[in-house]
C-alpha cells in the first residue's frame, strides 16, 4: 500500500526506525479548511499561534487545570473531522497491524504555549503506559499506530517533538518505558527534532521513544493526536468513546457518520448479532437522525 501522501519511503522508514515524518500531508486548500474548523474548536488559538505579538494568548497559562486544554473528536465543521478519518492514515495503520479491523482509540486536539503546564522538557518515553493494559510486543498484529498532527508551523523555538530511532535501542524489551537523560543519555543525543510546516504528520509506534520539548519563544502550538488499534484486542486503548456519547455534538456526528466510520469508534457493525428488533428500536430512539437501513 502506498498513496500520494504516505509513500513507500515513509513505510520503510517507519519499519526501520519506528517513526515517519510526513511533511505537508495536507494540501494548502485542506489546511485552510482544517484551520477554519480549528478557529471554532479552539477559539483564539489559530490567531495567537500565527502572530503572538498581535493577538493575546487565549488562556492564562497558569490557570490551565487537568485536561482543560484537550478538545475531543468530533469537532465543529467538516474539514477537521474528515482529516482525522483520512483513508491514507487508516490504510497505513492497517498495513502496520496487518488487519483492516481497526478502531480509533484516541482522537483529540491539544493546545499549549510558553508557560503552560505542559511546557516542559519531558523525559524520553514510550506511549504504551496509558495505551495498553499489557505490553506492546514486536508483533504487527498488536501494533497500534499513533499520529501526531501539527496544525501550526513548528521550529526549534516552538516545542518540537523529539523522537529517537529504534536503531539506538536495539534491546528486545521496552521496559522501563521511560528514561531520564542521566540514565540513557544516548537516547537524547540521537534524538531528532520534528520541525515541520503546518499540515505535517508524525507517525510513531508504541515502542518508540520520544518526548515533548520546551518553548523558547512566547508562542503557541496546536497539535492533534490520533491512534489506531487492532479491534480484536480489548486491552488496547486510551479512552472509551461511550463516555463521549452524552455530548450533543457527538450524537450529531454519530447520526451523520457512515457505518464504516461509526465502526472505527467501536459502534456495532452491520450484520453483527447485536442487531435485533429491540436494539434497532432503541438505537433509533437514541439517534433519531440516523439511517438504520444498513443495520437491518
Amino acid at each position: 500500500m502506498t498513496g500520494d501522501r504516505v509513500t513507500a519511503e515513509h513505510i520503510a522508514h517507519y519499519r526501520d526506525h519506528g517513526f515517519a515524518v510526513i511533511e505537508n500531508f495536507l494540501t494548502a486548500e485542506e489546511l485552510r479548511g482544517v484551520r477554519e474548523d480549528l478557529r471554532a474548536a479552539v477559539p483564539g488559538w489559530v490567531e495567537y499561534c500565527d502572530d503572538p505579538q498581535a493577538h493575546p494568548c487565549p488562556v492564562d497559562p497558569g490557570s490551565v487545570v487537568g485536561r482543560a486544554d484537550v478538545t475531543s473528536f468530533p469537532f465543529a465543521g467538516e474539514h477537521l473531522n474528515a482529516f482525522y478519518l483520512h483513508p491514507e492514515l487508516r490504510r497505513f495503520a492497517a498495513l502496520n497491524a496487518q488487519t483492516e479491523d481497526l478502531y480509533i482509540e484516541q482522537a483529540n486536539v491539544l493546545t499549549k504555549c510558553r508557560g503552560h503546564p505542559r511546557d516542559m522538557d519531558q523525559v524520553m518515553h514510550c506511549d504504551y503506559g496509558n495505551h495498553t493494559l499489557a505490553y506492546p510486543p514486536d508483533l504487527p498484529e498488536y501494533w497500534q499506530t499513533a499520529y501526531l498532527f501539527y496544525f501550526t508551523d513548528v521550529d526549534d523555538d516552538h516545542a518540537p517533538t523529539a523522537v529517537c530511532s529504534w536503531q539506538h535501542y536495539p534491546e528486545r524489551l521496552r521496559v522501563p518505558g521511560s528514561f531520564t537523560r542521566e540514565k540513557r543519555p544516548e537516547l537524547y543525543e540521537k534524538e531528532v527534532k520534528v520541525t515541520v510546516p503546518a499540515g505535517s504528520v508524525l507517525a510513531y509506534s508504541m515502542r518508540t521513544f520520544h518526548r515533548g520539548t520546551q518553548f523558547f519563544a512566547d508562542a503557541g502550538r496546536i497539535v492533534g493526536f490520533l491512534t489506531y488499534a487492532p479491534a480484536a484486542w480489548k486491552w488496547l486503548g486510551i479512552v472509551g468513546w461511550s463516555q463521549e456519547a452524552i455530548r450533543p455534538d457527538f450524537r450529531t456526528w454519530i447520526e451523520a457518520a457512515t457505518p464504516e466510520e461509526r465502526t472505527l469508534f467501536g459502534f456495532p457493525p452491520p450484520g453483527h448479532s447485536y442487531w435485533t428488533e429491540e436494539t434497532l428500536e432503541g438505537v433509533g430512539a437514541r439517534y433519531p437522525g440516523m439511517n438504520l437501513t444498513p443495520y437491518r
